[in-house]
């Protein structure tokens, strides 16, 4: 009975160690059969950064641990980390940094467009309005100098029909440079906000890639 439950016991305690772990930096670190420094080698040198899966430790030292290859043995628990390392870490950065360099790229290239045609739409709203005080002014002359009052009543219907659409018109392009102008702050947004996550990565990893440095020249 006491054997089962320590049987139990021990099922329970490996699975639950069991995570994924990596080889520390600048290291080649050999697998062996046995957790002790004289026992066969099963491989000669597991290569820094390398993610297995460790299963226990022993408390003196040495780790259990299987890699992806199917290999199965013990090494020291000194060359193990629960994080990948800064090496790997930096490409990963360099990777994540590549893509949002080349999404502001792209986000530049859409910011220009939407200027341009902010310009359009505001140069072609100036005219509008030019157009709509033309025809205001036009509409008063013909009040005053027409002595008919009926094609006056008809020639007024007629411009207030075309101020209105005008009017209309001039409403679709305020609501659409107003749309432009907040694209606009939203892209720039955009740009800081992706400046301050970069830069808060580097400022984490940076130190973290010295202090493995320099662990590894003392190694």
């Amino acid at each position: 009975m006491r054997t089962l439950i320590a049987a139990v016991f021990g099922l329970l305690t490996i699975t639950a160690q069991a995570e994924t772990t990596y080889v520390s930096d600048e290291y080649r670190v050999p697998l062996r059969s046995s957790p002790c420094p004289r026992c066969s080698i099963l491989h000669k040198g597991i290569k820094s950064g390398t993610a297995m899966t460790l299963v226990e430790t022993n408390g003196e030292g040495w780790s259990h641990v299987t890699t992806r290859s199917g290999l199965d043995g013990w090494m020291p628990s000194q060359y193990l980390q629960k994080e990948p390392t800064a090496r790997n870490q930096l490409e990963s950065l360099k990777t994540r940094t590549a893509a949002a360099e080349g999404q502001a790229s792209e986000l530049k290239e859409q910011l220009s467009v939407l200027q341009e045609e902010n310009s359009q739409l505001s140069s072609q709203l100036e005219s509008l309005q030019t157009n709509n005080q033309d025809i205001s002014s036009e509409l008063q002359s013909i009040k005053k100098v027409s002595s008919n009052a009926i094609s006056i009543s008809q020639q007024n219907k007629e411009l207030l029909e075309r101020n209105g659409m005008l009017q209309s018109e001039i409403d679709v392009l305020k609501a659409s440079n107003e749309r432009l102008i907040n694209n606009e702050r939203n892209t720039w947004f955009l740009y800081g906000a992706l400046a301050v996550v970069m830069g808060s990565l580097l400022t984490l990893l940076l130190p973290k890639l010295k202090k493995r440095k320099r662990f590894s020249e003392w190694a």
